[in-house]
Protein backbone atom coordinates (compact mmCIF):
# COMPACT_ATOMS: atom_id res chain seq x y z
CA UNK A 1 0.00 0.00 0.00
CA UNK A 2 1.12 3.53 -0.77
CA UNK A 3 -0.40 6.53 1.04
CA UNK A 4 -0.52 9.98 -0.53
CA UNK A 5 -1.93 13.04 1.21
CA UNK A 6 -2.47 16.34 -0.60
CA UNK A 7 -4.13 19.72 -0.40
CA UNK A 8 -7.72 19.76 -1.67
CA UNK A 9 -6.90 22.18 -4.51
CA UNK A 10 -4.32 19.72 -5.82
CA UNK A 11 -6.91 16.93 -5.74
CA UNK A 12 -8.91 18.96 -8.23
CA UNK A 13 -7.53 18.08 -11.63
CA UNK A 14 -3.92 17.17 -10.84
CA UNK A 15 -3.77 14.30 -8.33
CA UNK A 16 -6.65 12.29 -9.85
CA UNK A 17 -4.52 12.07 -13.02
CA UNK A 18 -1.74 10.60 -10.89
CA UNK A 19 -4.16 8.02 -9.41
CA UNK A 20 -5.13 6.98 -12.96
CA UNK A 21 -1.43 6.91 -13.95
CA UNK A 22 -0.63 4.67 -10.98
CA UNK A 23 -3.49 2.27 -11.73
CA UNK A 24 -2.10 1.80 -15.24
CA UNK A 25 1.61 1.75 -14.33
CA UNK A 26 1.34 -0.29 -11.11
CA UNK A 27 -2.05 -2.05 -11.00
CA UNK A 28 -0.94 -4.31 -8.14
CA UNK A 29 -0.35 -1.36 -5.78
CA UNK A 30 -3.11 -0.41 -3.35
CA UNK A 31 -3.43 3.34 -2.88
CA UNK A 32 -4.65 5.18 0.20
CA UNK A 33 -5.65 8.76 -0.63
CA UNK A 34 -6.04 11.58 1.89
CA UNK A 35 -6.78 15.30 1.97
CA UNK A 36 -4.93 17.47 4.46
CA UNK A 37 -3.35 20.79 5.30
CA UNK A 38 0.40 21.27 5.30
CA UNK A 39 0.88 20.89 9.06
CA UNK A 40 -1.11 17.64 9.16
CA UNK A 41 0.59 16.23 6.07
CA UNK A 42 4.06 17.07 7.41
CA UNK A 43 3.26 15.45 10.76
CA UNK A 44 2.03 12.30 9.03
CA UNK A 45 5.20 12.16 6.91
CA UNK A 46 7.34 12.43 10.06
CA UNK A 47 5.27 9.73 11.79
CA UNK A 48 5.57 7.50 8.71
CA UNK A 49 1.81 7.14 8.14
CA UNK A 50 2.02 8.99 4.80
CA UNK A 51 4.51 8.10 2.04
CA UNK A 52 4.10 11.19 -0.17
CA UNK A 53 2.73 14.63 0.64
CA UNK A 54 1.71 17.09 -2.08
CA UNK A 55 1.24 20.65 -0.87
CA UNK A 56 1.96 24.34 -1.35
CA UNK A 57 3.96 25.46 1.69
CA UNK A 58 5.94 22.57 3.17
CA UNK A 59 8.40 23.04 5.99
CA UNK A 60 11.92 21.67 5.84
CA UNK A 61 12.40 18.75 8.20
CA UNK A 62 15.37 16.41 8.71
CA UNK A 63 14.94 13.16 6.80
CA UNK A 64 12.41 14.56 4.33
CA UNK A 65 12.97 15.67 0.73
CA UNK A 66 11.03 18.73 -0.47
CA UNK A 67 10.92 18.70 -4.27
CA UNK A 68 9.21 21.33 -6.45
CA UNK A 69 6.55 19.96 -8.79
CA UNK A 70 5.09 22.91 -10.71
CA UNK A 71 4.03 26.51 -10.27
CA UNK A 72 0.35 27.32 -10.06
CA UNK A 73 -0.65 30.62 -11.66
CA UNK A 74 -3.04 32.43 -9.31
CA UNK A 75 -5.48 34.59 -11.28
CA UNK A 76 -7.88 37.19 -9.99
CA UNK A 77 -11.28 36.09 -11.28
CA UNK A 78 -14.74 37.55 -10.76
CA UNK A 79 -18.34 36.49 -11.22
CA UNK A 80 -19.03 39.63 -13.28
CA UNK A 81 -16.74 41.18 -15.90
CA UNK A 82 -16.81 44.55 -14.09
CA UNK A 83 -15.85 43.26 -10.62
CA UNK A 84 -12.36 43.43 -9.16
CA UNK A 85 -10.45 42.65 -6.00
CA UNK A 86 -11.55 45.75 -4.11
CA UNK A 87 -15.26 45.00 -4.36
CA UNK A 88 -17.21 44.01 -1.27
CA UNK A 89 -17.48 40.50 -2.65
CA UNK A 90 -13.74 39.82 -2.63
CA UNK A 91 -12.99 36.41 -1.11
CA UNK A 92 -9.48 36.10 0.27
CA UNK A 93 -8.21 32.54 0.04
CA UNK A 94 -5.41 31.59 2.41
CA UNK A 95 -2.88 30.30 -0.10
CA UNK A 96 -0.13 30.63 2.51
CA UNK A 97 2.23 33.30 3.80
CA UNK A 98 4.06 33.83 0.48
CA UNK A 99 0.82 34.66 -1.33
CA UNK A 100 -0.33 36.92 1.49
CA UNK A 101 2.96 38.85 1.38
CA UNK A 102 2.82 39.25 -2.42
CA UNK A 103 -0.84 40.26 -2.30
CA UNK A 104 -0.12 42.87 0.38
CA UNK A 105 2.79 44.27 -1.66
CA UNK A 106 0.59 44.69 -4.75
CA UNK A 107 -2.48 45.92 -2.86
CA UNK A 108 -1.12 47.82 0.19
CA UNK A 109 -4.30 49.89 0.57
CA UNK A 110 -6.71 46.97 0.30
CA UNK A 111 -9.25 46.95 3.14
CA UNK A 112 -9.44 43.80 5.25
CA UNK A 113 -11.47 41.19 3.38
CA UNK A 114 -14.97 40.51 4.66
CA UNK A 115 -14.63 36.82 3.76
CA UNK A 116 -11.57 34.58 4.20
CA UNK A 117 -11.49 30.88 3.32
CA UNK A 118 -8.70 28.35 3.81
CA UNK A 119 -9.82 26.07 0.96
CA UNK A 120 -9.92 27.18 -2.66
CA UNK A 121 -12.87 24.92 -3.48
CA UNK A 122 -14.95 26.66 -0.83
CA UNK A 123 -14.08 30.06 -2.29
CA UNK A 124 -14.98 28.96 -5.82
CA UNK A 125 -18.36 27.64 -4.64
CA UNK A 126 -19.06 30.90 -2.80
CA UNK A 127 -18.07 32.87 -5.88
CA UNK A 128 -20.24 30.84 -8.25
CA UNK A 129 -23.25 30.91 -5.91
CA UNK A 130 -23.19 34.44 -4.51
CA UNK A 131 -20.76 36.34 -6.75
CA UNK A 132 -17.63 38.31 -5.97
CA UNK A 133 -13.97 37.91 -6.83
CA UNK A 134 -10.88 36.09 -5.62
CA UNK A 135 -7.48 34.65 -6.50
CA UNK A 136 -7.55 31.03 -7.67
CA UNK A 137 -5.20 28.69 -9.52
CA UNK A 138 -5.75 28.91 -13.27
CA UNK A 139 -5.98 25.11 -13.33
CA UNK A 140 -8.89 25.29 -10.87
CA UNK A 141 -10.98 27.90 -12.71
CA UNK A 142 -9.99 27.24 -16.35
CA UNK A 143 -13.27 25.59 -17.34
CA UNK A 144 -15.36 28.26 -15.54
CA UNK A 145 -13.53 30.93 -17.55
CA UNK A 146 -14.04 28.98 -20.79
CA UNK A 147 -17.76 28.54 -20.03
CA UNK A 148 -18.25 32.24 -19.22
CA UNK A 149 -19.20 31.59 -15.58
CA UNK A 150 -16.18 33.56 -14.32
CA UNK A 151 -14.03 36.30 -15.85
CA UNK A 152 -10.38 37.14 -15.33
CA UNK A 153 -10.03 40.67 -13.97
CA UNK A 154 -8.10 42.70 -16.59
CA UNK A 155 -4.74 44.23 -15.67
CA UNK A 156 -4.64 42.39 -12.34
CA UNK A 157 -1.34 40.88 -11.19
CA UNK A 158 -0.85 37.13 -11.32
CA UNK A 159 1.00 35.34 -8.53
CA UNK A 160 2.96 32.09 -8.54
CA UNK A 161 2.06 29.40 -6.04
CA UNK A 162 4.59 26.55 -6.14
CA UNK A 163 3.36 23.01 -5.52
CA UNK A 164 5.77 20.53 -3.91
CA UNK A 165 6.00 16.86 -3.16
CA UNK A 166 7.56 15.72 0.10
CA UNK A 167 8.78 12.22 0.88
CA UNK A 168 11.24 10.43 3.20
CA UNK A 169 14.87 10.93 2.13
CA UNK A 170 15.96 7.30 1.84
CA UNK A 171 12.69 5.82 0.66
CA UNK A 172 13.07 6.53 -3.07
CA UNK A 173 16.19 4.38 -3.29
CA UNK A 174 14.75 1.71 -0.98
CA UNK A 175 11.32 1.32 -2.59
CA UNK A 176 10.66 0.63 -6.26
CA UNK A 177 6.98 1.39 -5.70
CA UNK A 178 7.66 4.80 -4.19
CA UNK A 179 10.18 5.64 -6.92
CA UNK A 180 7.57 4.76 -9.54
CA UNK A 181 4.94 6.91 -7.78
CA UNK A 182 7.30 9.89 -7.56
CA UNK A 183 8.29 9.50 -11.22
CA UNK A 184 4.59 9.59 -12.12
CA UNK A 185 4.12 12.83 -10.18
CA UNK A 186 7.17 14.34 -11.91
CA UNK A 187 5.91 13.34 -15.34
CA UNK A 188 2.43 14.76 -14.73
CA UNK A 189 3.85 17.92 -13.15
CA UNK A 190 5.98 18.53 -16.23
CA UNK A 191 2.87 18.19 -18.41
CA UNK A 192 0.98 20.57 -16.09
CA UNK A 193 3.77 23.14 -16.20
CA UNK A 194 3.83 23.06 -20.00
CA UNK A 195 0.22 24.32 -20.05
CA UNK A 196 1.28 27.72 -18.69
Amino acid sequence: MLTLSGRLALWEGFLPHWVDWMHKAAPDISLRLEIGFESDIMESLIEGTVDIGVMYTPTSRPGLVVEPLFDEALLLVASEPTEGWSDEGYIHIDWGPEFHAKFSDHHPDAPPPTLVANIGWLGVQQLLTYGGSGYFPKRLVRHYLEDGLLWQVPDSPQFKLPAYMVFPHDSESDSTTLKQALDGLRELAQAEQSRY
